[in-house]
């Protein structure tokens, strides 16, 4: 499929290309050492794909540390609020240009947590959980589109929090665009730590950054669906599996 903007897609230096990309991210998360505290498993990353030559990795905890704190947080008198986030990605790179789904597995995970001074046992804790769905696993009647946010999330259920008055479940899977490294940790500048991602869009070698991967994982999620109501000839990726309310339109 010949799509003009991917012309200079290249398969075979395309991972090379991404360790270099996440040696620049890991530089410029670097300059905001009071809020991003070490980037090094970054730079872990970009020496692991470097070596194996594949799209698969994981990034271990990345800590944040809430210098402003987030306006309308539910808890009073909170010390160390800090927000981590870790994920899992592995992926068929050559997808990309074709427009198909060019991830197999995806896991991300954003938990935040601090200190209650008032009650040193009873530390307050936020969690978000983001995946790809695999097929055949977990099957519900609930619609599940293949790339979806739950709230609460499994590191809920993993610290056996005294859930009170709280009440959990597994739906809405609320479906959103894939994202890998550079547009995870966008995600959680741009929605827990504006100030530095104000800051950072005024930085011509991160927008850059963003706007590449953004055009190898969001275009042709979007371009799928749009399409669905535009093309009566079969897409690369099913738009039913992205977004499952789709209704069929008949040409």
């Amino acid at each position: 499929m010949n799509i003009k903007m991917f012309d200079n897609f290249n398969e075979k230096t395309f991972i090379l290309n991404m360790a270099s990309d996440l040696n620049t991210l890991s530089q410029i998360l670097s300059k905001e050492y009071t809020v991003c505290l070490s980037t090094k498993q970054i730079t872990d990353i970009a020496t692991h794909i470097k070596k194996n030559g594949s799209f698969d990795y994981e990034l271990k905890p990345l800590e944040f540390k809430f210098v402003d704190y987030p306006s309308h947080l539910s808890h009073e008198n909170i010390d160390n609020l800090r927000l981590l986030f870790s994920m899992k990605i592995k992926g068929e790179h050559q997808n990309i240009p074709e427009l198909k789904d060019s991830l197999s597995h995806l896991e991300f995970n954003i938990w935040i947590t601090g200190i209650n001074r008032n009650n040193r046992s009873s530390n307050p804790f936020y969690s978000i959980h983001f995946d790809r769905h695999q097929e055949g696993e977990n099957p519900s009647s609930e619609i599940h589109p293949i790339y979806h946010f739950q709230f609460g999330g499994r590191k809920i259920k993993d610290k056996g929090i005294d859930l009170g008055q709280v009440l959990f479940m597994d739906t809405p899977r609320i479906m959103h665009h894939p994202m890998d490294i550079f547009l995870g940790i966008d995600f959680v500048l741009s929605n827990f730590f504006p100030k530095v991602w104000e800051r950072f869009k005024k930085n011509g070698t991160y927008t850059n950054l963003i706007k590449k991967y953004q055009t190898y994982f969001i275009y042709p999620y979007f371009r799928t669906i749009t399409k669905h109501f535009e093309e009566s000839i079969k897409q690369p990726w099913c738009s039913k599996d992205i977004y499952p309310q789709l209704i069929e339109v008949k040409y």
